[in-house]
């Protein structure tokens, strides 16, 4: 027990007696519950498809479903829990009492994560009956369900280093968790820019896969998404559903045959895991300086 993170084994303590964690709990498999009915009921509905072995078929989309909504519910609850974190501690006049421990600002920034990581992913693995089902009848391999599991611990972490970030940087936490929110968006998004502006330039200029303005545009679209968490996932569940490469394979063998192993699923998701984590590392990294009293008195 002593070589549990102090601040996660406190948070934690203090979340496992309060009522809103079991509650979230109750609301977090609901919402799951709800989405995996309403998809069991589109999927298998009359008309959707035309025998029963194309409609059992069918039922493999539940997994990205399911998953998909279960990504979102963490991909907004994270930021709410981090970004509050550390601003949370300076509204309640504590931050400055934490500081003069022994407790190094890295500790304090890894314990934030973590604490926050493990509440998240206890909701996760308490809905692994939820998508049990949907591998049951969805065809869908159990080794899929463990990738996800660790692409899902992997955005936690991701989401949660920003949050704390945002939350070193502000005093309130209200303006923390809008701030994270923000620059997981824009991170986000950002990736997807040279592949919007590269499709728009082939269609408006009638250009031909493989030419020069194409290949620049897909090496920046390969540059751009690599380290996208939004682009890991989407690989990931087509590669799960197709069987084989997805956007990026085909991307790649148009215009950069010669980067065509990047397209490979499992290269190109072990490649986007290492630069994600690289990107955590640094996030948490800038949150210890900021928050480290000592550099600030350097500075002055």
């Amino acid at each position: 027990m002593k070589k549990i993170n102090p601040i996660t084994k406190r948070d934690l303590t203090i979340t496992s007696r309060s009522m809103r964690f079991s509650w979230g709990l109750f609301a977090y498999e609901g919402i799951l519950m709800l989405v995996f009915l309403i998809a069991l009921s589109i999927l298998g509905g009359a008309g959707y498809a035309d025998s029963n072995a194309q409609r059992y078929s069918s039922f493999i989309a539940l997994y990205p479903v399911v998953a998909t909504a279960e990504i979102c519910i963490v991909a907004l609850i994270i930021p709410i829990i981090t970004a509050s974190s550390i601003a949370g501690e300076k509204e309640r006049q504590t931050f400055d009492i934490m500081l003069t421990t022994r407790i190094s600002p890295m500790q304090i920034v890894t314990g934030k994560i973590l604490s926050a990581v493990v509440r998240v992913m206890t909701y996760v693995l308490a809905s692994v009956p939820i998508m049990a089902i949907g591998f049951t009848i969805g065809g869908v391999s159990w080794l899929s369900l463990f990738f996800f599991l660790l692409l899902t611990l992997l955005l936690a972490l991701f989401e949660g280093a920003i949050g704390v970030f945002c939350s070193s940087v502000c005093k309130k936490s209200i303006t923390a968790i809008i701030m994270s929110y923000i620059v997981i968006f824009a991170y986000c998004m950002m990736g997807f820019v040279p592949l919007i502006l590269g499709t728009v330039h082939f269609y408006m200029t009638t250009g031909t896969a493989g030419s020069l303005a194409e290949k620049a545009m897909t090496f920046l679209a390969t540059v751009f998404l690599l380290p996208n968490p939004v682009f890991m996932f989407v690989e990931f569940f087509g590669s799960v559903i197709t069987g084989d490469d997805f956007l990026a394979g085909e991307l790649l063998e148009e215009n950069l045959p010669g980067l065509s192993f990047l397209g490979k699923p499992a290269v190109w998701i072990t490649i986007a895991a290492i630069l994600i984590l690289l990107f955590t590392f640094c996030f948490m990294k800038l949150s210890a300086y900021i928050i480290n009293p000592l550099h600030h008195k350097n500075d002055k």
